[in-house]
């Protein structure tokens, strides 16, 4: 099944298209930890496009795409940006203890993490990703 969502950059927005991708994956009897998952890369995902990759532009869009399968969800989040060098990007360090003071630094390092695989394409403007579904 494909889910396809498009919102302009704002954050209110975001909450709106967390919410369908809630209850989609609730309909489509995910367990309580993949939806989890879900949902923290989703916002980590939505809240970088609309941030970092259309500067908080609204009229720019953010394109989101959740395909489910027998056993993975594809998540795809894609702004209008310029795109980004994911390799430029200082990585997160959970032990370093300035680190933890920081605002910010946090959402490639959560995608990461909690998604089985991450791949940036389009020149930093699209993210993919997927997690099994155990």
């Amino acid at each position: 099944m494909r889910k396809r969502l498009k919102i302009a950059s704002r954050f209110e927005e975001m909450e709106q298209a967390l919410l369908q991708i809630e209850a989609l994956a609730r309909t489509l009897h995910f367990s309580p930890e993949l939806i989890d998952r879900l949902l923290v890369v989703a916002s980590e995902a939505i809240t970088n496009a609309i941030r970092h990759g259309n500067r908080e532009d609204p009229s720019k869009q953010v394109h989101i795409t959740l395909d489910t399968r027998d056993d993975t969800v594809e998540l795809c989040v894609e702004d209008e940006g310029p795109g980004f060098d994911p390799e430029r990007v200082p990585r997160y360090n959970p032990d370093d203890p300035e680190m933890l003071l920081r605002p910010y630094g946090r959402g490639l390092f959560l995608m990461e993490e909690l998604a089985d695989e991450v791949s940036y394409e389009a020149g930093g403007r699209r993210v993919r990703m997927r997690l099994r579904r155990r």
